[in-house]
């Protein structure tokens, strides 16, 4: 049911008090320091990503700030190169825009910072932006002299207070989830660290001295090969079953599973060979040192791998020490100095084969997979849900940013998940 209160037609110069775009040149790296803001800190979803930042000095930062200091509230985005970025800034933010990168100060007295992000995410808006972007020889960009022209519908501001606090409902309860993800693997890391590298395993007997730990007795130093099969189900183009669920190497992530990609079996390349089975590890063959890897837990039956992706089956070891040995950067490391090729550096199964592990007492696995298996699955979980609301999210957005869903006589405490409140 479309919105009964009408939608106003306003230009963004209507909607904004200040507008910018950033700098043309980029600072002096730094070590620390105020956070340079750059297109790489912003994604698809609308939200900031600061795991990687690139810092400019608090001597160079008034001149990056000369024309306008970001503050929570305030909406960037991409208007060159990579376009539809589009992110708020959050309170207590200490940095500066970044080369191609633009800031709108919203009028809070015709539009909630909140809703004017979503709004900007929607299909509506991206319509208005692709109908005026500039192509030209190397990149596209947005015409900012005329960004304050580009129109926008908005209802009052009492629903956009209500449309904001039913989508932020959802990205808060994904936020809580990353939070949840970052502690069990940070747990789990922890542990391995603690355990099969340290050797501060429980029952061991503490060095004297800050020298490395030599490998205790009982343990054994094996290759990998010996623990694992590699690509133990391999099938023909002419055997896939139908439909395919398809992992390929931008389906992975550094240690997670993004998405898989379900589609027929005539559609599927040709690549799409190895069965997935639960507990596998899958990790790229090409450019290890993209860490790009996860485990399988749980998966759909007809989960098909590409020959891209090595699929690491683990047969005298839990999945769960499998997992975490290829997640460390001894293994990493040890991938990238076999990569061979200069474009394109790769391992070969036999690489995988040939890497040395530190194996425990078959007691000291048992008790870490009991601890860490239940946790990895769970963290499983969590992204798995956070992928169904981000789809939730998605779906609902275009339509309350539009007036297309009605939700004026809503309750919203029955929309809004409770953890969220």
């Amino acid at each position: 049911m479309a919105s009964k209160e009408p939608f106003r037609d306003l230009t963004m110069a209507d909607a904004m008090l200040e507008f910018y775009d950033g700098p043309h040149a980029t600072p002096p790296p730094a070590d620390e320091g105020p956070i340079y803001l750059g297109i790489k800190n912003m994604t698809e979803a609308g939200s900031l990503d600061l795991s990687t930042i690139r810092h400019v000095s608090m001597a160079d930062f008034p001149r990056w700030t000369k024309r306008v200091t970001p503050q929570g509230g305030d909406l960037v985005f991409t208007y060159e190169a990579t376009l539809h970025r589009y992110a708020l800034i959050p309170e207590a933010f200490e940095g500066c825009l970044g080369r191609r990168v633009a800031l709108v100060r919203p009028r809070r007295d015709v539009v909630d910072p909140k809703f004017l992000l979503f709004y900007m995410l929607s299909p509506e808006w991206r319509e208005t932006v692709e109908d005026r972007v500039i192509t030209g020889a190397t990149v596209d960009r947005i015409p900012l002299v005329d960004f304050p022209t580009f129109p926008v519908r908005l209802p009052s501001l009492s629903l956009q207070h209500r449309i904001a606090g039913v989508l932020g409902a959802f990205d808060t309860l994904i936020e809580i989830n990353e939070r949840r993800i970052e502690l069990l693997e940070d747990f789990a890391r922890t542990l391995y660290r603690e355990w099969f590298v340290h050797f501060r395993y429980p029952g061991h007997t503490p060095g004297l001295d800050a020298a490395p730990a030599p490998v205790p007795e009982g343990w054994r130093v094996r290759a990998l090969g010996e623990l694992i099969e590699i690509n133990r189900d391999t099938i023909k183009a002419s055997e896939l079953p139908d439909p395919v669920d398809y992992l390929d190497i931008s389906s992975v992530g550094n240690g997670n599973l993004k998405a898989s990609k379900p589609m027929g079996a005539a559609e599927a390349p040709s690549r799409a060979r190895r069965r997935v089975a639960d507990g596998d590890v899958v990790w790229s063959t090409v450019r290890p040192n993209r860490k790009a890897h996860c485990v399988i837990h749980d998966p759909a039956p007809n989960l098909i791998a590409s020959t891209g992706l090595a699929v690491l089956s683990p047969v005298g070891v839990p999945s769960s020490f499998l997992f975490e040995y290829a997640s460390s950067e001894v293994f990493s490391s040890y991938l990238s100095g076999r990569a061979t090729g200069s474009a394109y550096p790769a391992v070969r199964p036999e690489d995988f084969a040939a890497a040395p592990v530190i194996l425990p007492p078959k007691e000291f696995l048992d008790r870490f997979d009991s601890v860490v298996d239940p946790v990895l699955r769970l963290r499983t979980a969590l992204q798995r849900q956070s992928t169904a609301l981000s789809f939730s999210r998605d779906l609902l957005l275009p339509r309350l940013v539009t007036g297309q869903l009605d939700i004026s006589d809503i309750d919203l405490g029955v929309l809004t998940p409770a953890e969220s409140k």
